[in-house]
């Protein structure tokens, strides 16, 4: 029996209010898929902590502070086991603190230490789409606008190619930062328009912990947070300028311990104008999804933009809307979205700009699009014009979505390669050699990696091991990968000269692979070199003939796949002047033996905090091509006496 067109409408109601949470539990348990394909669980839970590119930055540096928390109290310290001494935790940290004392914090309660750090990964994913859901509602958008906002925020995390670049290489702390910036952004928001002293609480919250995840934050939020303020004014009583004013002594005072310290040795900074500066041809090369000149700009893997300029496209329209219809978030996201694309293309181009890597700020500007690009997608998919258009322009819309879902399936595919049918070997053999020859390269021809996080290398564990069984502590490792010498320095007890080369402190002058990128330097600076920092060991990865043809300084004494370990002849010891021994470790050098009626020079870098006991004192010692200086302890001393940071 029919129940007649009033109980049709009225099934067709129930549908539409049971499809909210079907879809809204779909997009979760999709996010968690996602999550847990690409941070695997016997990855993610395990002791061992991810490794590889930058995660082995921050691995280096959470240990380091992390050994300095227990057992001195302090967040940086000094540390021998790297650049022949160096102040850790002080300043190219800073992007590392919040990660660093979430690791502190689990170890402590229990967890495994390199689980610890994993799970910060786990937080990163989980917040990113939360944050575009949160912020859409708190900027007044209804409930299926903000689904489709998270939507959105899904697909840009694991699907757009600089924000997989971002997470995949370990700048967690940068991509979980700029989800947060739009969500402390809405909450400002909503903030001035309600006065709700709550949401001025979760504001500083979010605020200060986002500044402590990444202090870049500060540039991400500062234009369109200063808009909001400055529009606000006239309308604001004194208990509304006072909350402002707690938000910002809030935030500053989460992150002063650091900035102190930063502060306290930023008479060391380097230009820090290296890596990710973008320039104005990107938003063409970023348009076509193409890696620009520069791979260090938008990333080495596939430049996936379809979702990305979806949200430009609907976000743009939206913005016009907005300001026809007088809305006020017009003005939040007008003023941060021209600050933030105009730091990322133009930032290069200007000095101070330069200085904080201004490409980045591409993944803040993007995300922040998430918002008004889902309401005009939900409203016009809502829209009573979009029933009256003539069938000429459902065709005409038909081609345009034929034409465009290739493009986003492609950027989903690229980042699940196992789902791209296997392509046959040619005729020939194999593929790789003819790949090789002819430059080969689509979609599984050969098939490209897959981006997501495994076990260590096996030429990395080896290395390692290695390392630990033959090397005595009594002279330093160069490295020239600085992949390898950030693994090597949290994995060995050794000493390491290497790892990153955009480190923006003095004391990296001791990498000679800074100056000579590919060994090309002069036999006597080569010979100098090596007896200035002790260098009893070299680990070559990548071919350097200018320097590895030359044996009148070293001998090649092992190969592990793809690396060549060689033996300085020319003697090491930690001693520039006198003689004995040196047992270095974390915040302190142990010098015994030594001749109390000559001065002692040892091969360490000075640094103002370190302190001679007992009954001695030294002195910055200069050395060629080396702006920092080492360790001068003059006569008379003890025969055996400790260099010791101060703090």
């Amino acid at each position: 029996m029919s129940e007649g067109p009033g109980g049709w409408n009225r099934a067709l109601q129930l549908a539409r209010r049971g499809a909210y949470p079907v879809v809204f539990a779909s997009v979760i348990l999709l996010h968690l898929l996602l999550t847990f394909y690409y941070e695997r669980p016997i990855i993610l839970f395990s002791p061992n902590p991810i490794a590889w590119l930058d995660f082995d930055t921050h691995l280096e540096q959470t240990w380091t502070v992390i050994e300095a928390l227990d057992h001195w109290g302090k967040a940086w310290a000094y540390d021998v086991r790297m650049f022949a001494g160096y102040p850790s935790g002080t300043i190219f940290d800073a992007d590392n603190k919040g990660w660093e004392i979430w690791t502190f914090a689990l170890w402590k309660l229990g967890l495994p230490r390199g689980m610890a750090f994993n799970l910060f990964v786990l937080l990163a994913h989980l917040v990113a789409p939360w944050a575009a859901f949160g912020s859409a509602r708190l900027f007044r958008l209804d409930r299926w606008a903000s689904l489709v906002a998270m939507a959105l925020g899904l697909c840009l995390w694991y699907f757009d190619g600089f924000f997989r670049w971002t997470w995949w290489v370990g700048m967690t702390s940068w991509a979980m930062a700029g989800c947060l910036s739009l969500l402390a952004l809405a909450l400002f928001y909503r903030f001035l328009e309600s006065g709700r002293w709550w949401l001025a609480v979760l504001t500083a919250l979010v605020m200060g912990f986002g500044h402590l995840v990444h202090p870049y934050t500060f540039v991400a939020l500062l234009v369109p947070m200063a808009a909001l303020y400055i529009r606000s004014l006239r309308r604001m009583g004194w208990r509304m300028h006072v909350a402002v004013a707690a938000i910002a002594a809030f935030t500053i005072g989460v992150n002063a311990w650091w900035i102190a310290t930063a502060l306290r040795f930023w008479h060391y900074i380097l230009d820090s104008g290296k890596g990710f500066q973008g320039s104005i041809s990107y938003v063409l090369t970023d348009y076509l999804g193409l890696i620009g000149e520069d791979p260090l700009v938008s990333g080495v893997v596939g430049n996936r933009t379809g979702f990305r300029f979806l949200c430009i496209a609907a976000a743009l329209i939206c913005l016009v809307r907005w300001r026809r219809e007088r809305d006020d978030r017009f003005l939040p996201f007008a003023a941060g979205l021209a600050a933030l694309f105009a730091v990322a293309y133009l930032g290069g181009y200007v000095w101070l700009t330069k200085q904080i890597q201004p490409y980045r700020f591409i993944l803040a500007a993007v995300f922040m699009l998430t918002v008004p690009a889902a309401s005009f997608l939900v409203d016009i998919a809502r829209s009573a014009d979009l029933r009256k258009l003539p069938k000429q322009a459902y065709i005409v819309m038909a081609i345009l979505v034929f034409v465009a879902l290739p493009r986003f399936a492609r950027d989903v595919l690229y980042f699940v390669p196992a789902l791209i049918p296997d392509i046959r070997p040619l005729p020939e053999g194999n593929n790789a050699p003819i790949a090789d020859v002819v430059r080969f390269g689509d979609f599984g021809f050969p098939k490209h990696m897959e981006f997501k996080h495994g076990p260590y290398w096996s030429d990395f564990n080896a290395l390692s091991e290695w390392l630990n069984e033959n090397d005595d502590g009594q002279g330093r490792v160069l490295v020239e990968w600085h992949v390898l010498g950030e693994h090597l320095a949290w994995r060995t007890h050794s000493q390491i000269i290497g790892g990153v080369h955009e480190q923006n402190l003095q004391h990296t002058a001791a990498d000679i692979f800074r100056r000579h990128p590919q060994g090309d330097m002069p036999d006597e600076e080569l010979a100098r070199y090596l007896e200035d920092y002790a260098i009893k060991w070299i680990v070559i990865t990548h071919k350097r003939p200018l320097l590895e043809n030359r044996r009148t300084h070293f001998e090649p004494i092992k190969y592990i796949p793809h690396h060549r370990i060689y033996e300085s002849k020319i003697p090491w010891s930690y001693f520039q002047q006198n003689s004995g021994r040196v047992e270095p470790s974390l915040n302190t050098i142990e010098v015994s033996g030594t001749d109390p009626s000559e001065d002692v020079v040892l091969r360490f870098h000075f640094l103002e905090t370190l302190v001679c006991r007992p009954g001695c004192h030294l002195f910055k010692d200069p050395v060629i091509n080396d702006p920092v200086g080492f360790i001068r302890v003059p006569a008379p001393h003890p025969a055996d006496f400790v260099i010791e940071n101060g703090y």
